[in-house]
Parts: C-alpha cells; sequence; structure tokens
C-alpha cells in the first residue's frame, strides 16, 4: 500500500508540474499577444494555441488535485460523522462512484484520441497535431481513476490521513 501511495505521489507532483507549466505557457502567451497587439502586430493562431494549453494546464490540475483530497466531496457532511468506520465507508462508496464517472470521461477521451488521431486532426490556422493534446488529457484522466480507486481500496482497508475527524476540526478552531 505504501509502495502505490510513493508511485501515486510521484505522478501527481509530476501531473501538478505539467499543470503548472501549461498555465505558465498560457499567462506567458497572453503577456506577448497584449504587448505585441499594442504595438499593431498580431499573432495568428494566438487563441487556437491557448485552447491548446488548457487542455494539460486543466487536466492535469484536477488529476494533482485528485491526489491531495481537493476534488469534490461532501466533506462539510462526512467529516462532521463520529462514527469512524461508516465514514470511512460512506466515503469510499462516494469515490467509487465518482470514478465510475471518471473512467466513462477517459474511455471516452481514448476513443475520441483514437478516431481523431486515425483522422490525423491537426487545429486551424497554425496546423499542429491534436493528437498529442488528446492523449495527454487521456493520461491525466487515467490517473485520475487509478488514484480515486487507490483511494478506495485505501478506505475500504481503514486506511485516510485525509478525513478531518471531529476531534481534528475543533483542534483547528
Amino acid at each position: 500500500m505504501r509502495y502505490g501511495q510513493r508511485i501515486l505521489d510521484f505522478f501527481s507532483r509530476v501531473s501538478g508540474m505539467i499543470a503548472v507549466a501549461g498555465i505558465l505557457a498560457l499567462m506567458m502567451l497572453t503577456v506577448v499577444t497584449v504587448v505585441f497587439r499594442a504595438v499593431g502586430i498580431a499573432f495568428p493562431g494566438t487563441y487556437v494555441i491557448a485552447e491548446l494549453l488548457l487542455i494539460p494546464a486543466i487536466s492535469f490540475a484536477l488529476a494533482y488535485a485528485t491526489m491531495q483530497n481537493e476534488h469534490t466531496g461532501v466533506s462539510l457532511f462526512v467529516d462532521r460523522l463520529h462514527h469512524r468506520r461508516f465514514r470511512l465507508t460512506l466515503k469510499g462508496l462516494m469515490l467509487g462512484l465518482g470514478s465510475l464517472f471518471w473512467m466513462a470521461v477517459a474511455l471516452a477521451t481514448i476513443r475520441e484520441a483514437i478516431r481523431r488521431g486515425a483522422q490525423g486532426e491537426t487545429s486551424p490556422i497554425i496546423n499542429i497535431p491534436i493528437a498529442p493534446f488528446r492523449w495527454m488529457m487521456a493520461a491525466a484522466m487515467i490517473l485520475i481513476c487509478v488514484t480515486l480507486l487507490f483511494k478506495v481500496v485505501q478506505l475500504l482497508f481503514g486506511h485516510d490521513d485525509s478525513i478531518n475527524t471531529p476531534e481534528k476540526l475543533e483542534n483547528k478552531l
């Protein structure tokens, strides 16, 4: 279990760095575009590049957030439950159901990447191949699914440091 945790922590850090790199690239693109437009120079395709940069920025940020337990959850309700085993079981069920959604998204992303990759899809205006960006999103979705399923297994075995117990919540106040 600890070995799996270390592997997921590593991939979480890598996905966080990819997300930050995507956001920084978006910021630089915006600054460069604004500065050059101020002096009357416009680069064609900057909107296309921005759209492509959003793919790794958002999908890998979601993967990072999943590992850090910052994804959507009913924390206010679950964290207040006093019976630990029930709390862990309920959280495991919620994560399990949530992972079904992400599995469907991952499967659809993979199918679309295969279908569009076979067509040789490129971006408008600047003709950048879209396939690598589709596969990056697929990789991030798979990482989300693996992380969620790993967390479900942890919860079923009674291991979860992320849950704020009522005692922890009182100590924070």
